[in-house]
């Protein structure tokens, strides 16, 4: 494999991206609510891409290392397995990434204020530790580990608010709220495919520690809670004034999200009956590992439309 290639392939591009792209759409649908119009600068946007990008890109790289054992079973064709890339180095790399992302975060902000964003540092810093501590530790105790991923996960919107307006501090706590809790059936879904390979490599993922029809189940209590509180930033339905910085748009995309969710549920579980662990381990790969990626990617391009509707 090009080296290259390898380096591409391990910082996991649809992450990357992913990340990136909530980021900003969270960034520019704050400063809508906050301003009445997007008053966010070039190189404020420039740095925030740029750090979210090495933070997510060296969270993955480190992941890699530490999920060595696991894929070396269910995917010996990944940069590390296969040796393209040396796990020291890679380690190196990781770490270096995701402090990088934290010097950029501080100076954001520096051009348009001349103000050094100590809040999104410190945060960055929070999520470097939560992000280390999974890869350590989280993966072995069930789940929480996948609440411990979901964290970092439903810290994307929470990240890109702070990072421009460091004071914001709850404008985008419901949203990430809800992401995080669709985020954790998700993770859990997701280990549930990596059953056979976690399990050789000693991880105690809650598929393994309670089975994978169970963790299933498991998983698809969090896909149900989500659906009610994924509508709150546009809806305060409970009355509990949250701020209500979406439209009609985002209930649009949030709903298909929750749908896609179900329905890729659904869809594995059948394979799942079939107890055909090739024909599983592909499904789990195609519902719910590229599946639920593209459709939160499509979510994300909803809330970014929100901005200019």
């Amino acid at each position: 494999m090009n080296r290259f290639i390898a380096w591409f392939r391990i910082i996991r591009p649809p992450i990357v991206f992913i990340s990136c792209l909530g980021a900003i759409v969270a960034a520019l649908n704050s400063s809508i609510y906050i301003n009445g119009n997007i008053e966010i600068s070039f190189f404020q946007i420039f740095m925030a891409l740029l750090a979210a990008a090495f933070l997510s890109a060296g969270l993955m790289v480190h992941n890699d290392v530490t999920d060595l054992r696991s894929d070396k079973t269910n995917r010996p064709g990944k940069p590390l397995p296969s040796g393209a890339i040396d796990e020291k180095t890679a380690f190196i790399a990781g770490i270096a990434f995701m402090v990088i992302s934290i010097i950029i975060t501080l100076f954001i902000n520096i051009k348009d204020t001349g103000l050094i964003n100590w809040n999104c540092g410190f945060f960055t810093l929070v999520i470097m530790i939560v992000g280390l501590y999974y890869n350590h530790y989280g993966k072995s105790h069930g789940i929480l580990g996948h609440i411990t991923v979901a964290l970092g996960v439903g810290a994307i919107p929470y990240w890109g608010s702070i990072a421009i307006f460091p004071d914001a501090f709850l404008l985008m706590a419901p949203l990430s709220i809800a992401i995080f809790i669709q985020e954790i059936g998700r993770e859990i879904m997701v280990n549930a495919g990596d059953f056979t390979g976690d399990l050789r490599a000693g991880f105690k993922t809650l598929p393994v520690r309670i089975g994978r029809k169970r963790s299933m189940y498991t998983a698809l209590i969090f896909y149900l809670i989500f659906i009610p509180l994924y509508p709150l930033p546009a809806v305060d339905w409970m009355g509990l004034g949250i701020p209500r910085i979406f439209g009609p748009l985002y209930l649009i995309g949030g709903t298909l999200l929750a749908m896609s969710l179900l329905l890729t549920w659904i869809l594995t579980y059948r394979v799942v009956l079939q107890n055909d662990e090739k024909k599983t381990w592909k499904a789990f790969e195609k519902y719910e590992r590229t599946g639920t990626r593209i459709m939160i990617i499509v979510f994300q391009i909803f809330l970014l439309l929100e901005v200019v509707y």
